[in-house]
């Protein structure tokens, strides 16, 4: 039960490391006033051009820039379109991950053949040794793919810029008020392109850790529908980088737990066949993959009451298109 728990423990954090990077950036283009619901078909395409980089030069660090880039081509096509087209965000966000779902069905048959090193698990320099004693939680949380620790130091550098930072004062005022923001100066067509463009480049990060460090290996949809996860997951922890990586570990330990929980045989002993059939039926693999989807239909569902009360944090100009900086 010790390794078990040990196992489940660098699982979640691995698997979680996937939704904090995401929702890092989606949470970024959603205080800037854009929503981005392309954020499947850009973790998509961050996956597999890092995939494809890093089989094509060996390098999985290259391969990770280029699926920055990749997600920055993505969502420079979804701020062209809702910023200076004034496109619909939704519609604009669901063709983007149907492009995305596409191409890379496309263009990522020939490389599902190849395998990859990817990165490596490491542990901190100099004290890393002496921390992996530490029972359960060394391996996990001190043994890990340096995109981990990435996603560790992105949460309160995130939480810095959008809080203590006048960019970032400006950039929530443009998600809030642009007409005023507009007023006071602040360039709201620049800070929403700079938005979704920072946004598109964790979801890029996002993927090219799914691929290169969390699986190391590539299939169409890869995905498997995080990107819409990580939409519900901004909205449980209501737009704050901190609360967001609750959720995100909560994501990733269902996530972990489908896996594992197959090696388990789990019965009460001694109770009805009916209880050991329903737990046998609830702990199913198929059946626990469907898990995150209902808490995120949950989740959907108390933002819609809370804002009928009055009580969302949701940006007040969220899917408000702005006209004043184009004309």
């Amino acid at each position: 039960m010790v390794s078990f728990t040990a196992g489940m423990i660098d699982a979640t954090i691995s698997a979680g490391t996937i939704f904090i990077i995401a929702a890092l950036g989606e949470i970024i283009a959603e205080r800037a006033g854009i929503l981005n619901l392309g954020m499947e078909g850009m973790m998509l395409v961050g996956a597999l051009a890092g995939y494809a980089t890093t089989v094509i030069t060996g390098d999985p660090w290259i391969g990770l820039i280029v699926a920055i880039i990749g997600g920055i081509a993505m969502s420079a096509i979804h701020a062209f379109l809702c910023i200076s087209l004034k496109s619909d965000q939704v519609i604009s966000g669901v063709m983007l991950t149907l492009l995305g779902t596409g191409l890379t069905t496309y263009f990522g048959v020939e490389w599902t053949q190849y395998s990859i090193d990817g990165i490596q698990k490491t542990t901190i320099p100099v004290i890393g040794q002496y921390l992996l004693e530490i029972p359960l939680l060394g391996p996990a949380l001190f043994r890990n793919p340096p995109t981990d620790y990435i996603a560790f130091l992105l949460v309160p550098t995130v939480w810095y810029l959008l809080f203590r930072t006048n960019l970032g004062l400006e950039l929530m005022s443009v998600g809030e008020d642009p007409e005023t923001a507009d007023t006071m100066g602040v360039s709201v067509f620049r800070l929403r392109y700079l938005a979704v463009l920072i946004g598109g480049a964790l979801a890029g990060l996002a993927g090219g850790h799914l691929s290169l460090a969390y699986s190391q290996i590539w299939t169409a949809g890869l995905t498997a529908g995080r990107g819409w996860i990580v939409v519900a997951l901004v909205i449980f922890a209501r737009w704050r980088p901190l609360y967001a990586v609750a959720g995100a570990y909560l994501f990733g330990m269902l996530e972990a737990l489908q896996i594992r929980i197959q090696s388990l045989t789990l019965t009460i002993e001694g109770a009805p066949e009916i209880v050991n059939t329903i737990i046998s039926f609830f702990t199913h693999p198929e059946i626990m993959s469907t898990y995150p989807y209902f808490i995120t239909v949950a989740i959907l569902a108390i933002t819609v009451a809370r804002s009928e009360r009055g009580a969302s944090a949701v940006p007040s100009a969220l899917l408000k298109s702005y006209s004043r900086e184009m004309d």
